[in-house]
């Protein structure tokens, strides 16, 4: 499965092997935020993240302080 991600420099897709999507189903589509740790791999350009572990990302996990506008 692919888990796109997005953000101001553009696309990367996170992997997850179908065994981990199956055990982490709950957490991968029912959370709004997810924290996605794994190994970098830029091939040509095409940046993927080979999970190794995903978890919720949980707001007293973010540091205090003001958000940026990026327009």
């Amino acid at each position: 499965m692919f888990i796109s991600l997005e953000d101001e420099t553009g696309i990367a897709n996170a992997v997850c092997p179908p065994m981990y999507f199956e055990k982490h189903r709950l957490t991968i589509t029912q959370e709004p935020s997810l924290v996605i740790d794994g190994k970098l791999q830029n091939i040509a350009g095409v940046i993927h993240i080979r999970v190794e572990d995903i978890k919720p990302l949980r707001e007293t996990d973010l540091p205090a302080g003001t958000s940026h506008d990026f327009r």
